[in-house]
């Protein structure tokens, strides 16, 4: 029979969980990385969908434009 202490299953434990402690420590990095990488993705979309708000509202613009010149010219566009 061995002499098992709480030391001993302490310093046992410690050795066990040691390599997890770096698993977990790794992950979180990783997770903050992939945040990180996605909220500037998540930016870089919202920047485009408002350049193409901003683009398709001058483009009605310019056509209405277009067509009233084209009225005012006796021409009909088709746009």
């Amino acid at each position: 029979m061995s002499n098992i202490t709480l030391e001993g299953i302490a310093t046992l434990l410690e050795q066990e969980l040691k390599p997890l402690k770096t698993d977990i420590a790794d992950i979180k990095k990783t997770q903050n990385q992939h945040t990180t990488m996605l909220d500037g993705l998540a930016k870089d979309v919202k920047t485009l969908l408002d350049e193409k708000t901003i683009t398709t509202h001058r483009f009605e613009r310019l056509e209405n434009w277009a067509q009233q010149v084209g009225l005012k010219l006796g021409i009909k566009l088709e746009l």
